[in-house]
């Protein structure tokens, strides 16, 4: 625009002046906008790029838990309910190591979708489960520690699943030394310990490695292991776990038996249960015994002495 050189502007040129000003400061709003949108997405990636940090990180390492006051809060404190596996339990206190061992036994930590009862509906029943990765199929091998003259646990799984059953109980003195039930549930004389012997019942024990070898199972795959041997799993299990003999295993169902609260009685027991836990079993169901309840030290409820915990792994 031509703006005359003397003093005098014209009325048509104040009006082109003020139009020209006018565009000029709608441009730099328009320029400031465009900015402060570039600003914005620029810090949106950066938060997005935090999360992608972070999303895998388990909630409680990005947020510390309110443990709260009173016994709860000494109890959430001093025990552990999951990730077991990567404790380093040997550095626990005795309190830490038995609030641990009874907080960890009483709480899942898999879900199984579909849980079908093999058995009594009482003792002497165990829970399956029967969702589709982890259920056995045939041919399978399940092998039932611990009979105590109930076979239904075993009856029901040969019946329903098809498997062979392989029951073993030392103590079913009056039974023969090997029999079949049926066609599909065959009963051993022999119990499950960490060294193969005849302890001082006059029981044969054997290992797990030696009873597979004995029946030919070597190299088979045993879908569910199932153990209620009354305080024997201390030894066995151990054992087990050291020479791979759970590999394969999709199901474990044990009962633990905890009589003492001594740091040298519990430490290595909960060192066996963390060695399931980095074996890669999870619980996916727990049933307390309700005959053998205590109280522990710490604990502002009611414990039991015996766990029935119920393991899957995917």
């Amino acid at each position: 625009m031509r703006i005359p050189r003397c003093g005098h502007i014209s009325p048509k040129n104040v009006v082109r002046l003020a139009i020209f000003l006018l565009l000029q400061l709608l441009l730099l709003a328009v320029v400031l906008q465009l900015n402060q949108q570039v600003v914005q997405n620029t810090i949106q990636c950066d938060h997005h790029d935090n999360d992608l940090q972070t999303k895998n990180v388990p909630r409680q390492q990005l947020i510390a838990e309110d443990t709260g006051t009173g016994p709860l809060g000494y109890l959430r404190i001093n025990s552990h309910v999951t990730d077991l596996s990567s404790l380093e339990i040997s550095n626990m206190s005795t309190t830490q190591l038995l609030l641990t061992v009874h907080s960890y036994l009483d709480n899942a930590d898999v879900i199984c979708q579909r849980k079908i009862r093999m058995g009594r509906i009482d003792d002497g029943g165990w829970e399956v489960c029967d969702d589709p990765d982890v259920r056995p199929r045939e041919p399978c091998i399940i092998y039932s520690f611990g009979i105590n003259d109930d076979f239904s646990f075993d009856d029901d799984s040969a019946r329903l699943y098809g498997c062979h059953i392989y029951s073993f109980d030392p103590s079913m003195v009056q039974s023969a030394i090997e029999y079949n039930r049926s066609s599909k549930v065959h009963f051993y004389r022999i119990g499950l310990g960490g060294t193969t012997l005849i302890n001082n019942k006059q029981w044969l024990l054997f290992t797990l490695s030696d009873i597979r070898r004995k029946l030919g199972h070597q190299n088979a795959t045993i879908d569910i292991i199932k153990m209620d041997i009354e305080g024997s799993e201390w030894g066995a299990l151990p054992q087990m776990l050291r020479h791979g003999e759970l590999e394969g295993v999709r199901q474990f169902y044990i009962e633990y038996h905890l009589t003492r609260d001594d740091r040298r009685y519990i430490l290595p027991r909960l060192k066996a249960i963390q060695g399931l836990a980095r074996a890669g079993f999870k619980k996916f169901y727990v049933h307390k015994n309700k005959i053998t309840k205590t109280n522990i030290k710490g604990f502002p409820v009611y414990r039991t002495r015996c766990y029935e915990v119920h393991y899957l792994r995917r």
